[in-house]
């Protein structure tokens, strides 16, 4: 990482915001130049900017950008889409609102994720946008800059504002003063022994920055305000349910369920299998454990497929348990939402969640995590993937 040297006043500004205040925040970016261009380029091959350069595809074309990552999606006369850019440039919309109650902060990771996967692409440049290209854009190439270059945030807001005016509302700064806390917190606690080779040192930052990422999903997780019922509908004819439930046959008769997938084929107090179901039902049995080691990822694309296939049948409903449907079973519905509806992580659970708790355990999601960032990788380089 190269960057230009500071000034003695931004140094001390620095340093005495190690734990900054919104108040402390909006002081440093109230300085400098108070006017910004359409875009600017803000870090090697990203740029800022604002809605009206999103929408000039020759100027962008001009520019070399090869990824869009739009913070404005969906709202009011922002054109931005993939039928908008075509196959010539990779697009990513966030529907973020720019109002401080707006939680802006599930959109940290994956739009890091993004422009760095895409920066990672050899001749590659990335234009982040919203509207205006100072708040909701601003906010997310911030979250950049801490995650993947170990800026602090006032860091990444003297660095930004070298090249462009930025102020992120006080709901954003809030966020990003939590992601700041958050990663000085795992920096302290990983902190790499002096004398420690470079490769130990890029496998703990790696592992911070996990770590961090399964802690935001955790936090979207723990979101969800539902009761635990014993089956629920999260997906147009996929259920998640117990294993109570499960070995109901009359019961699941009665929902019109066809097929079943048991994440717990064969442990203690699942009695499932082929034999116990018979000819009424079709099934699939995963033996998972719900442990830190077990290695679920094996099974994501085998379970996937046969709920794509279920679903594909006429009047095709599937259910996917394991003992309590929240960990093992759910996981692998989020790898089929991945892997067939081409949902990112983060949309996954957030789809589920609207129907059922589920809290798939830390080995489970880091996994997953890794599934999200290979279908990430996959499709910047081939988006029909």
């Amino acid at each position: 990482m190269v960057d230009s040297p500071k000034s003695t006043n931004e140094n001390s500004i620095s340093g005495l915001c190690d734990s900054p205040t919104v108040e402390q925040l909006e002081e440093i970016l109230h300085g400098g130049q108070l006017s910004c261009n359409h875009v600017d380029e803000v870090w090697p091959s990203l740029f800022l900017g604002d809605m009206y350069m999103s929408h000039d595809r020759y100027g962008l074309w001009r520019l070399g950008i090869t990824h869009v990552l739009n913070a404005a999606h969906g709202k009011m006369c922002c054109k931005g889409s993939d039928d908008f850019y075509g196959t010539t440039v990779q697009y990513y919309g966030v529907a973020a609102n720019d109002l401080p109650t707006f939680d802006i902060s599930p959109f940290f990771y994956p739009s890091a994720q993004y422009i760095h996967q895409a920066l990672s692409t050899p001749r590659a440049k990335v234009f982040v946008h919203c509207a205006v290209g100072v708040s909701r854009s601003a906010a997310l190439v911030l979250a950049y800059l801490m995650i993947y270059h170990n800026y602090t945030l006032v860091d990444a807001i003297l660095k930004v504002k070298e090249k462009r005016w930025i102020f992120p509302n006080r709901g954003f700064l809030q966020h990003l003063i939590n992601l700041d806390s958050e990663l000085k917190s795992e920096s302290q606690r990983d902190c790499p022994v002096h004398g420690e080779n470079i490769q130990r040192e890029m496998t703990s930052q790696k592992h911070k920055q996990g770590l961090a990422e399964i802690r935001s999903l955790e936090n979207i997780l723990d979101g969800c305000k539902l009761e635990l019922s014993a089956v629920d509908e999260v997906w147009p004819n996929l259920y998640i349910g117990n294993v109570a439930f499960a070995q109901n046959r009359s019961a699941l008769k009665k929902l019109g369920i066809t097929h079943i997938l048991n994440a717990a084929h064969a442990k203690q107090g699942s009695i499932g299998d082929e034999s116990y179901y018979g000819t009424e039902f079709v099934y699939h049995g995963i033996p998972a454990e719900d442990s830190g080691k077990f290695d679920i990822s094996v099974h994501f694309r085998s379970a996937s497929d046969f709920i794509h296939k279920a679903l594909k049948k006429k009047n095709g409903k599937v259910l996917v348990h394991c003992i309590m449907g929240v960990s093992r079973s759910s996981t692998l519905v989020l790898s089929y939402l991945m892997l067939h509806q081409r949902l990112t992580l983060r949309a996954a659970i957030q789809q589920v969640i609207q129907r059922r708790p589920i809290y798939p355990n830390r080995n489970f999601l880091g996994l997953l995590l890794e599934l999200d960032t290979q279908l990430l990788r996959k499709r910047m380089i081939c988006p029909i993937l």
